[in-house]
């Protein structure tokens, strides 16, 4: 852990905060040095023969773990107060963040005005400071063309309505992900007022739920009512595929509540008891792999492999097997980092001709639970690794 002092001067105008380490433990042959405000936060690697060099990056910090320290606090209170309020949600980029903002009117502005986007900038160049800079000098909608994102109005609009803490790997891979120029996932939230952590959680889980009666429900829901639906939303996706000849997930996201669900899923349970099953003619067929997975993530070839995933992982993802068919969606198993169940779905061009892409429709861990950050990165890094190979 570091400890502070503030008794070493030299040419700046503040006093430097330092934070030293207990080498036996971290290996840091050096202490840190943060100047304050008025030199621009200027940091340093010291080292004990007196040697000085410029920390060129984040300093991996958060704002409370300096505020914590004997001095830490004067030094955050240099800071204007609402660049420090802007720059608490991005835990260890906040820090990073207010480096930036001392250096570069433009990213002042930035912190104040749309945050995401500086924070985006230097998540992608933690350790280069002047590359960052250097962005913030081109326009917002530039700066995201930059970071390979979407750049078009819409998508500033959606990135002024998340309200997340950042405090989570899997939320800044969702972000990412829903930022994609070309698929443009993130217009399912036009209708949402704000984007949560937990609308964002809500819709790692259940992607297709995003934008639906049910979805908007599941974001005001108590802990326990989630829960419940969580639980009891793979039988009714069940139920409906075998009793129904319409579309039932139509009918599943426009319930309202989870008393609504229930009274489907009662519904559906009774009609399954005069109903008789019979296996469509398609069960036969074998289904089209564009992507030929590796030895971690296998492709479902067939419908009885749809089925028998469905049954060790407690869930119904049987009920994509025509869309599979239609070459609509894929579906894969993963074993590592933990066993899911990936769902791809193809997007359509704007005049509807099928289009060579694929995206992550959802990715379910056994009983429907959230997917960790690592699988999450493990699925999306295999899922670009394919994006140069032909359908």
């Amino acid at each position: 852990m570091p400890v502070c002092c503030t008794k070493y001067k030299n040419e700046h105008i503040s006093i430097p905060l330092i934070l030293s380490f207990d080498e036996t433990l971290t290996f840091f042959p050096f202490v840190l040095e943060f100047y304050d405000w008025r030199d621009g936060l200027a940091m340093y690697r010291a080292y004990p023969d007196g040697h000085r060099e410029l920390l060129e990056g984040s300093c991996s910090f958060y704002i409370e773990h300096i505020e914590s320290l004997a001095g830490g606090k004067a030094w955050i209170d240099s800071i204007p107060t609402h660049l420090v309020n802007k720059a608490r949600a991005y835990a260890d980029l906040g820090v990073y963040m207010l480096k930036i903002a001392a250096m570069s009117a433009k990213a002042r502005h930035l912190l104040s005005q749309r945050p995401i986007l500086l924070y985006l900038m230097c998540e992608r160049y933690p350790l280069d400071h002047e590359q960052v800079v250097s962005l913030c000098e081109l326009g917002q909608r530039q700066i995201l063309v930059h970071l390979g994102l979407a750049s078009c109005r819409s998508a500033l609009r959606f990135i002024d309505r998340i309200q997340s803490d950042f405090s989570t790997r899997s939320i800044v891979i969702v972000i990412h992900r829903l930022l994609d120029p070309q698929t443009k996932p993130f217009i399912l939230f036009r209708h949402y007022q704000a984007i949560t952590t937990l609308t964002l959680q809500v819709y790692l889980q259940w992607p297709t739920l995003t934008g639906t009666k049910l979805g908007f429900y599941l974001i005001k829901a108590s802990q326990r009512e989630r829960l419940q639906i969580n639980q009891i939303l793979s039988d009714v996706f069940q139920l409906g595929y075998r009793v129904l000849d319409v579309d039932s997930v139509r009918r599943i996201h426009a319930a309202t509540s989870y008393d609504e669900l229930k009274q489907l899923h009662d519904r559906w349970l009774i009609a399954q008891r005069t109903a008789k099953f019979v296996p469509d003619p398609s069960c036969d067929k074998a289904y089209d792999i564009p992507f030929a997975g590796n030895s971690n993530i296998v492709p479902i070839r067939n419908y009885q492999q749809l089925e028998s995933e469905g049954i060790e992982q407690n869930h119904y993802v049987a009920i994509y097997h025509h869309r599979i068919i239609k070459g609509e969606y894929l579906v894969y198993k993963m074993h590592m980092p933990e066993r899911v169940t990936i769902g791809l779905k193809r997007h359509y061009l704007a005049n509807g001709r099928a289009s060579d892409i694929y995206t992550v429709d959802q990715i379910q861990a056994r009983n429907n639970r959230m997917p960790s950050y690592e699988t999450l990165e493990t699925v999306y890094g295999w899922l670009d690794s394919m994006k140069s190979v032909k359908p």
